[in-house]
C-alpha cells in the first residue's frame, strides 16, 4: 500500500519515506521496548494530537484508566512502599509489558489515566 498522490520532499526521495505504515505497527505498540509516556499532569487533552479543550472536562468522553494491577500502570506510576505514584516527566519503556485487562482490547492508547488528576500521553513513533 502506498500514498497514491506521494509529494516529493525537498531531498532526494518522498515525505514519509523510512517510515513504517502505522497499519504495520506491531500490536499493542503501547506496551513495546521503546514506548514513550508524557506526564500530562491534571490534563487529559493530548499534545501531539488534536482534541477539542471542551472534552477535558467532559466527564462523558471515555478515559482510558488503567488497573493498579497492569504492568503499565506500575511502569507509569513507580510506586513508593506506601503505594503512593512517583510520576516522571517522561517514562520510556525498557522492557516489553504483557497486557492486562481491557489493555488487551484495544489498538493504542492516546491518553492513560494513573489516578484521578494523573494523566499520561502515548507519543506514538512516527509512521505514515
Amino acid at each position: 500500500k502506498h500514498d497514491f498522490f506521494p509529494k516529493q520532499s525537498i531531498e532526494d526521495g518522498w515525505i514519509g519515506d523510512r517510515y513504517p505504515l502505522c497499519e504495520d505497527l506491531p500490536k499493542h505498540h503501547f506496551l513495546k521496548i521503546g514506548a514513550t509516556y508524557r506526564f500530562r499532569g491534571g490534563s487529559s487533552i493530548p499534545t501531539s494530537q488534536y482534541m477539542p479543550a471542551s472534552w477535558d472536562a467532559d466527564e462523558k468522553i471515555k478515559r482510558f484508566v488503567l488497573s493498579p494491577d497492569s504492568m503499565l500502570y506500575k511502569k507509569l506510576c513507580d510506586p513508593d512502599p506506601a503505594g503512593n505514584c512517583n510520576f516522571s516527566n517522561v517514562v520510556t519503556l525498557d522492557e516489553n509489558l504483557n497486557c492486562f485487562g481491557n489493555e488487551c482490547s484495544v489498538d493504542s492508547v492516546i491518553i492513560a489515566q494513573i489516578s484521578p488528576g494523573a494523566f499520561y500521553e502515548y507519543i506514538r513513533q512516527p509512521c505514515t
